[in-house]
């Protein structure tokens, strides 16, 4: 089918239908679906920030919004409202139903079309290439990770991540270190590490030992492609794979930090 994008030229609202399926003359046969799904994603976006607000930190009564959360709670709306099954969204890959809600969200149109200018918040600032490429997949793979990390409960997938989109960045672009069995076992072995060692894992500064080595060495165990790639992750049993987790992750530890 197909979704509503909204626009905001100078103040003047306006919205185009998309489709990534062969339509026969133009998308717009689809606006009645789009336009159903539109209405659907207000609410979508309404749990999300609400989520946000109660879970935002605040200084000096300010909210200081954090990346991995904003798209944790967008990724987690999407999922709880299984707003991907709505008919509009038949035969359609995700990158579309990411480029309504990102434009939704940040001009704050709801379908009536009032303003809401709360839901910006949800995207985080540093996420401004889809306004330059408003067609391409690649500006929305913030809202590919933030779906991806919503398997997780939210302060596990924090500690896993050290509350860091970058980092969890790092993982995600690695497709066989994706399974959520293997998130869990990378957090069985981080809980079992001092707290100074847990903060050198965390830090994300190139050309430096920190959270880039944990999917880096795993990779090499896990590969996605070739010799040694038909067992993933996700084919151990959590026992097992708990314990090759940790003997990699130990051996790397070792190498480069003591």
């Amino acid at each position: 089918m197909a979704v509503l994008v909204w626009s905001d030229r100078d103040g003047a609202l306006g919205n185009s239908i998309r489709s990534g399926r062969r339509v026969a003359l133009s998308a717009e046969e689809y606006r009645p679906e789009a336009e159903a799904l539109d209405k659907q994603l207000d609410a979508v976006l309404d749990m999300a920030w609400q989520a946000l607000n109660i879970i935002t930190r605040r200084k000096d009564g300010k909210p200081r919004f954090n990346s991995f959360e904003q798209v944790w709670v967008l990724g987690r709306a999407v999922y709880v409202s299984e707003i991907l099954r709505h008919e509009a969204m038949r035969g359609e890959v995700r990158t579309m139903l990411w480029q309504a809600l990102t434009a939704k969200a940040w001009y704050g149109i709801r379908h009536d079309p009032e303003r809401e200018p709360r839901w910006r918040e949800l995207i985080p600032r540093n996420r401004k290439s889809w306004q330059a490429q408003p067609e391409k997949s690649k500006p929305y793979d913030f809202l590919d990770i933030g779906y991806w990390l919503r398997e997780q409960q939210l302060h596990d997938a924090g500690e896993v991540f050290h509350w860091k989109f970058t980092n969890a960045r790092e993982m995600y672009v690695r497709p066989s270190m994706r399974s959520i069995e293997l998130r869990n076992a990378v957090l069985y072995w981080l809980r079992r590490q001092a707290p100074k060692m847990r903060e050198e894992l965390s830090k994300s500064a190139r050309g430096k030992p920190g959270f880039e080595l944990i999917p880096k060495v795993l990779q090499k165990r896990f590969p996605a492609t070739g010799p040694g790639s038909a067992l993933l992750p996700q084919h151990y049993p959590p026992d097992e794979l708990r314990l090759i987790v940790c003997d990699v992750l130990d051996a790397a530890r070792d190498a480069h930090f003591i």
